[in-house]
């Protein structure tokens, strides 16, 4: 394992550890024994784009502390088929920090751009590790999927698309942000015509939600232009039409 960590500090400085410290990679998982996976493709960019500075967010649930705190990683060359140097990079003198009064950080990892990457994908497994102000959580480890190919988006695993737009495919995919007029593969329903912020009675409008109604309109729209100008094509990866293979609404 090559072990990357993030910042330096002189022993006088290292505070008093809290017990609480416990810093885990910021992703939702049923079973803590899954290693989560995020994926990024250059499909959407230009041809000239040929690294991508990524970002994994980190979180831990203990005290605010009032000053910085550096926080470290490693890859796991045993869970990862990208090649340092060829597929990513590491700036090893970036300091990889939660800031003070804050509860979340981002480990950054360059991803680069290889001929390869049109035919297949590759795997970067990073773990965090102990240092002198965290200890590693319960979500200790994820998994980066780098790609030049279409593929299914982390967004699409939202219970939003489960509902309304179903089982993923490429074919789909492809057709809903034509629909949508979205040329760099972000989510489409992420805008503040189908988003709305609620306070559940605490004044702070933090929880996020979406206009339903919005959000059905848009689907059978979809859905009619599928029939009206696509014709409604037939999906090889999921062995039915389209339309037929959207959610419920």
């Amino acid at each position: 394992m090559g072990v990357f960590f993030a910042g330096s500090c002189s022993t006088d400085e290292v505070e008093v550890f809290d017990a609480h410290n416990y810093i885990s990679f910021k992703f939702d998982v049923k079973d803590e024994a899954t290693i989560p996976s995020t994926s990024f493709t250059f499909t959407f960019s230009d041809a000239s784009v040929t690294e991508k500075t990524f970002e994994i967010p980190v979180t831990y649930a203990g005290r605010f502390a009032d000053r910085d705190m550096s926080f470290a990683w490693e890859v796991v060359d045993s869970l990862t088929t990208a090649v340092e140097g060829v597929h990513y990079k590491i700036d090893r003198q970036a300091g990889q920090l939660i800031a003070a009064s804050q509860n979340s950080g981002l480990a950054t990892v360059t991803l680069l751009r290889t001929a390869d990457m049109k035919d297949k994908s590759f795997e970067l497994t990073l773990q965090l590790v102990d240092n002198e102000y965290f200890k590693a959580g319960p979500i200790d480890r994820v998994k980066i999927i780098i790609t030049d190919q279409l593929v299914k988006p982390d967004w699409w695993s939202a219970t939003l698309y489960n509902r309304y737009l179903g089982t993923y495919s490429t074919t789909k995919l492809r057709l809903w942000l034509e629909f949508m007029n979205v040329e760099d593969g972000t989510d489409p329903f992420e805008t503040e015509k189908y988003i709305q912020w609620l306070d559940y009675g605490s004044g702070n409008y933090i929880y996020k939600n979406y206009r339903t109604s919005e959000v059905v309109s848009t689907i059978m729209a979809f859905k009619n232009w599928l029939y009206n100008d696509k014709g409604n094509p037939y999906d090889e990866d999921l062995k039915k039409p389209v339309a037929q293979s959207l959610g419920s609404y």
